[in-house]
């Protein structure tokens, strides 16, 4: 059994119950099988924080239940995925709005408006309207998930949550080094500074509450910009 603030890698193959329709996978080659490949996604086994909110909630808790090495479907109700469908979240905003900024909204298209993001529903008569629910609210989940390993080592557990954060952490181009103060220094090379100091502030709120060992945290790059 696992605890919260356990480090686990898993792997995990998802879809929607009612339609069998997969939807995310941490396999590669699933991906390539089922057309999931995504130009800027790297598909491999992720580290999560059991209890950290890294994973839908149902999955979550189902990760508390395991052990390293055991496999389990985990089905997850919408309550505890990406919620039910609020018919609040659906708005329309004049297609002049849209205009303005150079955009032409088509049906099924992904767009940022006001700082969240939202589908589009239809465009008719000079109106857009935009869904703010997520794509995958009301539905009923699919989980197939494979506790690899715990991650006990300091150095691996950073390394974890900021690929959970950036997506990816090259050790080919940059390194973590801890010395026995606890004092961890990040060194991205190609990170612009305005975002070193974004990445800085959200791990040290996941290293104060997860990794304790690390008593402060430095992100140093090769850029002034």
């Amino acid at each position: 059994m696992m605890n919260k603030g356990d480090f686990v890698v898993i792997d995990y193959l998802a879809k929607v119950k009612a339609t069998g329709e997969y939807f995310d996978t941490t396999d590669e080659e699933k991906a390539k099988e089922l057309g999931l490949l995504q130009e800027d996604k790297t598909f491999k086994p992720v580290t999560v924080v059991v209890g950290a909110n890294h994973v839908i909630e149902g999955l979550d808790e189902a990760l508390e239940e395991m052990d390293v090495g055991e496999e389990r479907t985990v089905e997850v109700p919408p309550e505890k995925a990406f919620g039910r469908r609020d018919p609040n979240l659906v708005t329309t905003i004049p297609m002049r709005e849209f205009s303005k900024q150079g955009i032409m909204p088509r049906r099924g298209m992904s767009l940022e408006v006001g700082g969240k993001w939202a589908i589009v529903k239809s465009v008719s008569s000079g109106r857009v309207t935009l869904d703010y629910n997520h794509s995958l609210a009301s539905r009923d989940l699919v989980y197939d998930v494979k506790v690899l390993s715990k991650v006990e080592d300091t150095t691996e557990k950073l390394k974890s949550l900021i690929e959970l954060h950036l997506g990816t952490f090259d050790e080919s181009n940059n390194s973590i080094s801890i010395d026995e103060g606890g004092k961890a220094t990040v060194t991205m090379p190609s990170l612009k500074k305005g975002l070193a100091d974004i990445v800085k502030s959200i791990l040290e709120k996941e290293v104060g509450t997860h990794v304790p060992e690390i008593k402060e945290i430095e992100v140093t790059t090769g850029s002034e910009e």
